[in-house]
């Protein structure tokens, strides 16, 4: 696919420290300032990204809707002063991003990066959209814990990564509502996140979700948490089960990440999901807190789609694997090995070790889960077992545990 770079501008010597951000992409825009030779570029365009510069004589969100909804095979990039900038009507008019000028060249660059990633990704689901009526919806993995701390996040994250690596289109939802690291773990910083999905694109179709999604270079898309804690409290069961519903519809894996305990959000997933993997550790209190919760998802109903996953599997004395499995009552799935100074330097340094340890024993079991995840796939119809919506009424939940 060839990506053309087009500009809109009322002043061509305006927008040379854009023209040079740009250029060390690799890419070179070339500037209009006519409107009819910019729709003209852009309808001959195989695909384009396009930036708007604010000017005198039109309105840049406008033109941005416009263009956007004219033509399906372009980006656009809005290059507004920083003081006149309101990200929230740039995201109402189609915008891939915004950048307040006069902009920094590292912003700049990444902009376009990211422009072009969001576009290559937008082009390959127009493509499958037409070479076939329907896609298969894609498959939906939560990762849960019992205790925070057990290693949910960095299974999470680095088996999202894995799975990309086998040409797999991989999102990550982070349901950590409150205190959500995802975007930490791939060291990105949200603009959007599945807060702003909520107030302001839940009624949108599929595709346009990606507005909301963070493009990582690994090849995995990002919905983060909210910014703020409290944020939390705008996002209700059924936000959930939609945003998982347009996910699946858009990506081959959606990965979500879950909190330690088991709120609304996290029971809607589970719901949800046709593969739930249990992480648990080589410790009494986290292996207590594991049986408790494969208990609870078994008076569920969901005790056929668990996985346990051990953390940190290393010598323990007292504890040894065949304890483990009587402990918790189910075999263990996977085993992944104790690396703590790899794992911490990963998350310190925002880089998922299967991408920066690719050596290690640690990314070797990561990528052994996918692999096994990938195989149960093709033995396995993609029809997840429904759980009737009355299983989750509050009366029974509550009395799950008083028990």
């Amino acid at each position: 696919m060839t990506v053309h770079w087009l500009g809109y501008t009322d002043n061509i010597g305006s927008v040379t420290t854009i023209h040079a951000a740009v250029s060390r992409t690799g890419n070179s825009v070339q500037w209009l300032t006519d409107m009819t030779n910019l729709r003209k570029a852009a309808a001959d365009a195989e695909s384009a990204v396009i930036f708007l510069k604010s000017g005198i004589g039109y309105d840049v969100y406008d033109l941005c809707r416009d263009l956007s909804f004219t033509f399906p095979q372009v980006v656009v990039i809005l290059l507004i002063p920083a003081e006149e900038l309101n990200y929230k009507k740039a995201m109402h008019a189609g915008a891939v991003d915004a950048v307040g000028l006069p902009g920094a060249e590292t912003e700049i660059v990444q902009a376009a990066r990211d422009a072009e990633q969001s576009l290559r990704a937008k082009m390959a689901r127009l493509t499958g959209e037409s070479s076939r009526e329907q896609k298969a919806d894609g498959r939906v993995l939560t990762v849960y814990g019992t205790k925070g701390g057990v290693g949910k996040t960095t299974l999470a994250v680095n088996l999202a990564v894995a799975l990309s690596k086998s040409g797999l289109r991989v999102a990550v939802l982070d349901l950590d509502l409150q205190f959500g690291d995802v975007a930490i773990f791939f060291d990105v910083q949200p603009k959007r996140t599945i807060y702003e999905w909520v107030k302001e694109g839940q009624d949108q179709s599929a595709g346009e979700i990606d507005r909301y999604m963070i493009h990582h270079s690994s090849g995995v898309e990002i919905l983060p948490a909210p910014l703020r804690p409290e944020f939390a409290e705008v996002i209700g069961g059924e936000h959930v089960g939609l945003v998982i519903g347009q996910l699946k519809r858009a990506y081959d894996y959606v990965i979500v990440d879950t909190p330690p305990s088991l709120v609304e959000a996290s029971l809607v997933a589970l719901e949800n999901s046709q593969d739930i993997l249990m992480v648990t550790a080589m410790d009494l209190p986290t292996l207590k807190n594991s049986k408790l919760g494969i208990e609870t998802l078994e008076s569920l109903g969901m005790k056929d789609r668990m996985k346990v996953v051990l953390n940190r599997d290393t010598k323990v004395e007292g504890i040894h694997l065949d304890m483990v499995e009587n402990i918790i009552g189910m075999p263990i799935f996977a085993r992944i090995p104790s690396e703590g100074k790899v794992v911490v330097s990963s998350v310190n340094r925002g880089v998922p070790f299967v991408l920066s340890n690719p050596r290690e024993a640690v990314t070797r079991s990561i990528f052994s889960i996918a692999s096994k995840l990938q195989s149960d796939l093709r033995r396995i119809p993609n029809v997840p077992k429904q759980i009737p919506q009355h299983s989750l009424r509050k009366p029974l939940f509550r009395s799950i545990f008083k028990r």
